[in-house]
Parts: structure tokens; C-alpha cells; sequence
């Protein structure tokens, strides 16, 4: 896990400032954000969606453009955290055992 991370100037400049370009949020807004997962960009858009409906705010962003494993990046607002790690392997689980994603 990595230490959330927050802006002295997330409130004026808004959540793309400091979380990563190109990537895409769930809705939900938090201040302060932690890295929870690292997933195929094929499981990203169930994942935000699951978060989502928990109420739990997500962001993801590709890992790296150049990297061909096409994996994404989450993060959660921190304060939801241990929710999160419940909601996000239970996307998992579902996603693995109806052939999703490897």
C-alpha cells in the first residue's frame, strides 16, 4: 500500500491536478487518495462501476502507455480503503469465475 496522497491544492485545482492524466474516475470525489490495486484494463470499468455502487470513490489510470501488459492502476479515496480491498476482490472473484480476465 502506498501512503494516500493530497494536495495543499486539490481543492482549488480539482482531482485531475494530482492523480495520474488519462485516466478515468467513477463519479465520486474524495481529498485524499491511496493506491489499492493494480488490475488488466479489462476488469477497470467493472471495478469503478462495483466501487461505485458501494459509494466509494475510484480513479484508474494505465500503468504505462508503452507497457504491453495493459494493466491500470486504482485508486480509492482513503477513507474507504478496507471497503474497497472487500468490493475490489469480490469483482475479482466474480469476473474470474464467470471467464473474464486471466
Amino acid at each position: 500500500m502506498t501512503a494516500p496522497y493530497s494536495s495543499p491544492w486539490s481543492r482549488s485545482v480539482g482531482r485531475a491536478y494530482w492523480l495520474p492524466p488519462r485516466g478515468i474516475g467513477n463519479g465520486l470525489d474524495a481529498e485524499t487518495w491511496a493506491e489499492i490495486a493494480e488490475v488488466p484494463d479489462s476488469d477497470v470499468k467493472a471495478i469503478l462501476d462495483s466501487l461505485r455502487e458501494a459509494g466509494i470513490p475510484a480513479h484508474a489510470a494505465r500503468r504505462s502507455w508503452h507497457d504491453r501488459q495493459a494493466r491500470s492502476r486504482i485508486w480509492v479515496g482513503t477513507w474507504y480503503y478496507s471497503r474497497a480491498l472487500d468490493v475490489i476482490g469480490r469483482e475479482l472473484h466474480r469476473t474470474r469465475r464467470s471467464g473474464g480476465s486471466p
